[in-house]
């Protein structure tokens, strides 16, 4: 009988982790940015570090290297913002 109020208890622990809502982030992105990639000679990027973080929740190195991203795979990918992810 223990055994079985010990297993119900651990179902409701489980239960009610499953039912809290999804957590957000606290300053959500009020619009994306398309980066401007038509001003890089892609496939060559600068160094400088300039992080952003991409739609794809990613941190690129600077607007030029999320460009080479976007030019290699195809997807596309916005700026939520000028920091990292």
């Amino acid at each position: 009988m223990a055994v079985l109020c010990l297993m119900l208890l651990l179902l409701a622990g489980d239960l009610a982790a499953f039912m809290q809502p999804p957590v957000f982030h606290p300053n959500p992105p009020t619009e994306y940015r398309t980066p401007n990639c038509a001003q890089f000679r892609l496939p060559g990027c600068p160094r400088d570090l300039n992080p952003i973080c991409g739609s794809d929740m990613a941190t690129y190195a600077n607007e030029c290297t999320l460009c080479l991203k976007i030019w290699e795979d195809g997807h596309d990918i916005k700026i939520i913002r000028n920091e990292p992810c």
